[in-house]
């Protein structure tokens, strides 16, 4: 019984891990674009800046400007990317998060439960070594029994053994007479 919660709660681990990623993945693929609070003293936190370039009227080099507004997304939230950012709706994606959470949670549960039904949990050291010490001597009684049960079977198929080939001497008999007198096995007898 216990390989079997073992297996259970390994399969649990691992649906579990399963779910893990699959949340991370959602998360980040589908996350609403939200700009971060500029913060003048960090250049990180401020949103980057659109450039733009307009062709030269003289025909030299493009000029470039900047514009400090809206979102552009990064080398790793394009199509391009092995797994592009493709946003969800804030309510949608806010639902997902709640469902995905309560999947984490109950597997989370099922887990706890499969390891509180394993076997020794809950109970004392010298309980277990009482319960251990009373199937030690269950296999000792089955043991002594498969033994006298072997003997038993050796017994029978001795006798068994003994009926075949008493059988086998009787037929023989049988045929070596009828065979040296052709007249008895005509008449029967």
């Amino acid at each position: 019984m216990s390989t079997d919660i073992l297996t259970q709660l390994q399969t649990t681990y691992d649906q579990l891990l399963t779910q893990f990623f699959s949340t991370v993945s959602y998360l980040s693929q589908r996350h609403p674009l939200v700009a971060p609070e500029p913060d003048p003293s960090d250049p990180y936190t401020n949103p980057p800046a659109q450039i733009q370039q307009t062709p030269n009227p003289d025909g030299g080099a493009a000029q470039t400007s900047s514009s400090g507004g809206g979102l552009l997304p990064g080398p790793e939230d394009t199509d391009r990317s092995v797994y592009p950012l493709r946003p969800a709706a804030p309510n949608v994606f806010a639902s997902a998060q709640r469902e995905l959470a309560e999947d984490l949670v109950t597997k989370a549960q099922q887990i706890e439960f499969l390891i509180s039904r394993l076997p020794g949990i809950g109970r004392g050291e010298e309980e277990q070594a009482r319960e251990i010490q009373q199937l030690v001597e269950k296999v000792r009684q089955m043991e002594v029994r498969r033994k006298e049960k072997r003997k038993e079977m050796r017994e029978c198929v001795r006798r068994l053994d003994s009926v075949v080939l008493g059988m086998a001497q009787s037929v023989d008999y049988e045929e070596d007479v009828n065979a040296s007198h052709p007249n008895r096995a005509a008449t029967g007898g």
